[in-house]
């Protein structure tokens, strides 16, 4: 017994130790990088979830990572503090109104389905400055899909387009056919999901089959649901995790779609 109670306390003690130092290494990191106070406050007195929250927030989104880690993180963030992001980006578009920091405020607006304040914030700052920028427009497009301005988006991605044709090629073409679809141009909208889906990206894959379902194509609805779960077998605990909420909206609406069609009339 005494060499077991011996075990557990030396676990503890190590436990323990690894998260002060992980929470040490954050704060050399929060330090080095100019973070605010409050950072070493929450990573010394709450190290373990303190650091968790401080990755996500701040190490994660700033290291070079690939561009689906940095949207998970980004996730995570809005899930750990909803309101955190988008009250930062408001603060910093009021003391330093600059066009970079009004983008990033439109992002957070249209996240949080306020896409009608994103375009007013944005109509603010489309000068001949700017005009050009693929990636100002990208947002301004965003803006107005998720405000139903489905024409407004693909004028916009249209002069995207001609600016730079290589430019986000699968997220253009994904603002593209959700356009295209509010405006009843599917034959468009499937070209569109094409081109947007060829990297296999879950999260372009999943408009792709919430597409297919809300206009009836059941066989490509599956097959593309197949696919949504190759990309979940093979993914991080995590990711499988942060992406369960839309599994089960797909495979809702697949439900729904199969007891619509057994009532049909033969």
């Amino acid at each position: 017994m005494d060499g077991l109670s011996w075990y557990f306390q030396y676990f503890s003690i190590f436990g323990v130790g690894v998260h002060v130092l992980i929470a040490l290494c954050f704060a050399i990191h929060a330090i080095r990088n100019g973070q605010p106070f409050f950072w070493l406050w929450i990573l010394f007195v709450f190290p373990f979830f303190g650091s968790v929250v401080y990755l996500m927030a701040v190490y994660l989104p700033q290291s070079r990572m690939p561009y689906q880690a940095h949207i998970l993180s980004k996730k995570a963030l809005h899930v750990l503090q909803p309101n955190r992001a988008i009250n930062q980006a408001k603060t910093q578009y009021e003391n330093i109104p600059s066009v970079e920091n009004a983008v990033r405020y439109a992002e957070y607006l249209i996240q949080s389905g306020k896409a009608s304040e994103a375009i007013d914030i944005l109509k603010q700052k489309h000068t001949s400055l700017v005009e050009n920028d693929p990636a100002f427009l990208e947002q301004w497009a965003t803006a107005y899909l998720q405000d139903q301005q489905a024409q407004q988006a693909l004028a916009i991605t249209d002069k995207i387009k001609s600016i730079d044709p290589n430019y986000k090629i699968e997220q253009i073409a994904l603002i593209r056919a959700l356009a295209s679809h509010q405006l009843n141009l599917q034959e468009s909208a499937r070209q569109n999901f094409i081109i947007a889906t060829k990297s296999q990206d879950i999260e372009k894959l999943s408009e792709y089959a919430l597409w297919a379902i809300q206009t009836n194509q059941g066989e490509l609805a599956q097959q593309i649901r197949a696919d949504l779960q190759k990309k979940w077998t093979i993914g991080t605990a995590y990711s499988r995790q942060l992406h369960k909420p839309i599994f089960k909206q797909i495979d809702k609406a697949l439900k729904d779609m199969k007891k619509k069609e057994a009532r049909r009339p033969p």
